[in-house]
């Protein structure tokens, strides 16, 4: 091992001496810790979390010459890339789909990794209503380019903030209680933000970027994408990290539950809603301006319940499936796998506050929640499914949420700010410090590469 940690319950009178106050923290630095035996970069850098924004930061400054080590609270790599295979085939607990693959460098990643793609198309649907009658397509098509005309004025229109719900009633009173439109917005906005439409920011909501194309997923699991970022790279599972003492002469200092570790710099990359939570102390404190982006921007929910039956209750070649529950977010947009494995399993996704609520439940009760909702589309006489898998991201403490959104009270310089390097030894990472692609895996790619550039630059 090339980090040689110090048993931290013998430095842990020393460790706790430490307070907010800078002055106070150099005193910890009189501690006799072995340093690591370093690369030809003669530094060495300490990531917290393997998720794919730690993970790339890795590959850069392992590639560059440095000497890294990556420390993971959980018993996994991947952070909230999960494919679970307790099916037969892969399932994506967490990110499930490649948006908008052109130029996008996580397409990239798959295909220099030879992943298999498929298409999904946005325009293979149905939709049933809360009774379970079929909607027309031509009258979803249409609501639906209405959805995006409203959704759009109000995105470039707003000259005050205010939640996306009131800027609807405000604007749109009728045509925000129609059933089709109501849904698009859970469906839709509630999906792709991960926000309860209550909370989420009528002027940022949208103003993000994306890459073109049609989204893809990756037919043997996302988690292949990993393979090659780890190559070579020392990783530790099972490390939740408790403290991070940092000075820019002396260096940092990272405590587990057992151990200290000592490098030059250290890149922290775990999700928002685990900052959010103040999991880890950092001595001295992280800059206020750090600290109010924290508290400003969304931490989101998705939760999903894949389904595996032994046969198949709906349209083969049909991708998608929506139901017009009564609850805003429940159970209301559906992932038929059957196009691209041989498999009969179907994905129900929740949002926004429902997400919340069901993630309180038991699993047995997820799928029964579920499983009325396919019910109601598919017919009552619908079996259980023999096996399943639900997801509850809000519940885990290592992630605390699935993915951040613009929070009322929020703005773009909230997410960017946390991406500026807080010391000469430590900056953060991952996807909620890059609003033109929060909330997706390439913006924590892409996060991972510019901690990567400011620890190699700052070192110099």
């Amino acid at each position: 091992m090339v980090f040689r940690p110090r048993s931290s319950s013998l430095n842990r009178r020393n460790f706790l001496k430490t307070s907010a106050s800078s002055v106070v923290v150099a005193g910890l630095f009189d501690l006799n810790l072995n340093k690591p035996n370093v690369s030809s970069s003669g530094k060495s850098v300490i990531i917290i979390g393997a998720g794919i924004a730690g993970l790339t930061a890795a590959r850069e400054l392992m590639d560059s010459g440095y000497t890294v080590l990556v420390l993971e609270a959980s018993n996994k790599i991947g952070g909230r890339i999960r494919t679970n295979r307790a099916l037969g085939v892969p399932i994506e607990e967490g990110a499930g789909w490649i948006h908008g693959p052109e130029d996008n460098p996580i397409m990239k990643l798959a295909e220099q990794s030879g992943q298999k793609t498929f298409v999904t198309k946005d325009s293979n649907f149905a939709v049933f209503n809360h009774r379970g009658k079929k909607i027309s397509n031509q009258m979803i098509s249409e609501m639906g380019q209405e959805h995006r005309q409203m959704l759009d004025l109000i995105g470039s229109g707003m000259t005050k903030d205010m939640p996306l719900s009131e800027a609807l009633e405000h604007m749109a009173p009728k045509m925000s209680r129609d059933p089709i439109f109501k849904w698009m917005t859970s469906a839709y906005t509630e999906f792709d933000t991960g926000s309860p439409v209550n909370e989420l920011s009528a002027m940022y909501f949208n103003q993000d970027d994306m890459f073109h194309g049609e989204d893809v997923v990756l037919v043997d699991g996302y988690d292949r994408l990993l393979e090659p970022l780890t190559h070579g790279i020392a990783i530790l599972t099972g490390k939740p990290v408790r403290r991070i003492a940092y000075h820019d002469r002396a260096g940092v200092f990272v405590q587990t539950d057992k151990e200290i570790f000592e490098s030059d710099f250290v890149i922290v990359t775990v999700p928002l809603g685990v900052l959010k939570a103040q999991d880890i102390e950092f001595i001295p404190p992280l800059p206020e301006i750090h600290r109010n982006a924290i508290e400003r921007v969304g931490m989101g929910d998705v939760t999903k319940v894949a389904m595996k039956f032994d046969e198949l209750h709906w349209p083969e070649n049909t991708q998608y499936f929506g139901l017009m529950t009564q609850t805003q977010g429940r159970w209301n947009y559906f992932l038929n796998h059957k196009p691209f494995i041989d498999a009969n399993v179907l994905t129900a996704l929740s949002f926004g506050n429902y997400s919340r609520m069901i993630e309180t439940m038991d699993h047995d009760y997820m799928l029964e929640d579920a499983m009325k909702a396919v019910r109601t589309m598919f017919g009552p006489d619908t079996p259980d499914p023999r096996h399943y898998i639900a997801t509850r991201w809000s519940q885990d403490p290592y992630t605390k949420g699935a993915f951040s959104y613009a929070k009322v009270g929020c703005n773009p310089y909230d997410f960017n700010v946390l991406s500026e390097p807080v010391s000469r030894c430590l900056t953060l990472a991952g996807e909620h410090t890059n609003f033109q692609y929060h909330g997706t895996v390439h913006g924590a790619h892409l996060s991972g590469k510019k901690a990567a550039k400011i620890a190699m630059e700052t070192m110099m």
